[in-house]
């Protein structure tokens, strides 16, 4: 019987020792960053896992079955969100602007499953935005039709089925981010050219998802609008890659553009990518500067104010995600090819935690984490 009960003892303990690291390892992950590398030959989505202290750790590359755009600028598809993740963090979306298509595909833990690469409708997709299961693509290209933007319902498998009457040219000119407002009730695409229109188009979005036959065009605040995001009231704030700003705006019932703050300058240059957080905190990647830019939304009513012209700094930084409950701040740095990562303190500013490589110089470009 002693003898029987010692076996047992050894047993259990011998089973805590193969499940203890287990364990660790869960303890360990806490989320996961994906940054697509855009290549010319073979479109790859690079997975960096993240633990609780923002650390990334490169795990894997997935091909996206596409091909991306390369290019020599660190700007090559010159946009906004070409790599999204489906707010229930079970998808992961990509666009593949040099064969024209979108992959899909599913999340597991910090793996990547693709199901799925299909035709974005157009020619040179850049840009997505999911609003529950209605995907839009920005087509940037100027093709037989031109610019457009292009809707698809995406199904529980992970398939992407197009969306009959969705599709709305642009007409010529530079666009660079198609989003959804946080009810889905509109679409807003940024047109910007230095040298060209700087406009903000706005359709209305109807109960099956189809946008409205023509946008209702603003006038920019600023020069060349580039990329954008809404806050929890819906408010739109935009980057102004020629001002070196952001404005704020409120969409009127009529689909105009009110503005609340304009062109909040940060006294940079090349203010491209935006990013925000649900305390309110805004940041901007200024890549001709290098450096990051901190803002703060005041009294729930759109305001914005500067907090930090360099709250941060990267080699040409473009991207940009939060990550873990809007904790940690991820930027792609195109020049070198790596991610800058950062810790999001309760006052807005910004702890460096060093970055990390893998990634091909300099066409690199999307970025999104969790």
């Amino acid at each position: 019987m002693i003898k029987k009960i010692l076996l047992s003892i050894v047993a259990v303990l011998a089973s805590m020792v193969v499940i203890a690291p287990s364990i660790a390892t869960q303890k360990e992950y806490a989320g996961a960053v994906y940054v697509m590398t855009n290549a010319p030959d073979d479109n790859e989505i690079a997975v960096y896992s993240r633990d609780a202290r923002g650390m990334l750790v490169l795990e894997e590359y997935y091909f996206t079955g596409g091909v991306g755009s390369g290019g020599e600028g660190v700007d090559p598809l010159v946009s906004q969100e070409s790599l999204i993740l489906s707010p229930n963090k079970r998808w992961l979306l990509a666009v593949n602007a040099g064969s024209n298509s979108i992959s899909v595909f599913r999340i597991r833990h910090d793996r990547l499953k693709l199901t799925g690469t299909f035709d974005s409708g157009g020619a040179f997709p850049v840009s997505l935005t999911l609003f529950h299961n209605l995907l839009y693509v920005l087509n940037a290209g100027s093709d037989s039709a031109g610019p457009n933007i292009t809707g698809f319902r995406l199904s529980h498998r992970g398939e992407l089925f197009p969306l009959a009457g969705s599709k709305r040219e642009l007409g010529v000119g530079g666009f660079h981010q198609v989003g959804f407002d946080p009810q889905g009730d509109v679409l807003v695409v940024t047109e910007g050219d230095p040298a060209g229109e700087n406009r903000i188009h706005v359709f209305s979005v109807n109960r099956r998802g189809l946008p409205g036959p023509e946008a209702v065009i603003s006038p920019s605040n600023g020069i060349v609008p580039f990329g954008f995001i809404f806050d929890h009231r819906g408010h739109l704030l935009v980057s102004e890659a020629g001002d070196g700003a952001v404005t704020s705006y409120k969409i009127l019932r009529n689909n105009t553009l009110r503005v609340i703050s304009p062109s909040v300058a940060n006294d940079q240059s090349a203010t491209c990518w935006i990013a925000g957080n649900s305390m309110g905190f805004v940041y901007t990647a200024n890549t001709g500067s290098d450096t990051i830019s901190a803002y703060k939304l005041r009294s729930g009513k759109g305001r914005l104010v500067l907090l930090d012209q360099a709250a941060g700094f990267g080699n040409k930084p473009i991207d940009m995600t939060t990550a873990g409950n809007g904790r940690f701040l991820y930027v792609l740095n195109a020049n070198d090819g790596t991610v800058g990562m950062f810790r999001i303190k309760r006052n807005g500013s910004l702890k460096d935690l060093g970055v990390i490589g893998g990634l091909p110089s300099p066409y690199a470009q999307g970025i999104a984490g969790n």
